[in-house]
């Protein structure tokens, strides 16, 4: 089977809309950051939490990215080595380590809920948007990693097997063609854990009783 630079590049597309919708998501969030900010100190630390937990997006996407291009960050790339990443543990990591929607909820019920239920406020109804799109993301963006991880492996068992069969050049032009939506998966994924690393500082601040910056 031949894998054609289009065919990787819509493969490993859901790992770039995951990203893209969280983005979409956090940035809803930023907007009413205003109001959110005159909070308790409570609502803001639990937000943070929230934040916690979706940062595990960009993080799973640098860990896919990795175990696939790794393999090239030596003078002679020992490209059979990519079995390991094909044997289906990668997908089990990322499946574990992806953000969860169930936390995101547990968080909101607990104890979001009591400060954020005032049908009269608008940006009290954005922000249960917000929450309930996040809480319902495993049946939408999240999910997304787990298939653009399986894509990896899919990449990554081809080229180990064309390593194994003598086929070096064939197995890097595999990794070549795969790279670009890598890397701009990767620049993505760390744009939006910059995002959220300051979303999460605005929040930790109000929790602290600091001014905001």
């Amino acid at each position: 089977m031949v894998i054609t630079a289009a065919g990787v590049g819509a493969g490993l597309a859901l790992g770039a809309k995951a990203l893209d919708e969280t983005g979409k998501t956090i940035s809803a969030l930023e907007k009413i950051m205003p109001y959110i900010l005159t909070q308790p100190p409570a609502a803001a630390a639990e937000l943070a939490s929230v934040i916690k937990e979706v940062m595990k997006a960009p993080e799973v996407v640098n860990l896919a990215v990795d175990a696939l291009l790794g393999v090239i960050d030596e003078e002679k790339p020992r490209l059979v080595t990519l079995a390991r990443v094909g044997d289906g543990s990668l997908v089990k990591n990322v499946e574990e380590l992806r953000p969860h929607c169930h936390q995101i909820s547990t968080i909101a019920n607990r104890h979001l809920s009591q400060w954020f239920k005032r049908p009269s406020d608008a940006d009290a109804e954005e922000l249960n948007v917000i929450l309930t799109t996040l809480a319902g993301a495993d049946g939408s963006f999240f999910s997304q990693l787990v298939v653009f991880a399986g894509q990896i492996q899919d990449v990554a068992t081809k080229a180990a097997t064309l390593a194994m069969q003598g086929k070096q050049t064939e197995a890097l032009a595999l990794l070549a063609r795969a790279a670009p939506a890598l890397f701009a998966a990767r620049k993505q994924a760390n744009e939006l854990a910059l995002q959220l690393t300051v979303v999460q500082t605005k929040f930790r601040r109000r929790a602290l009783g600091l001014p905001p910056e």
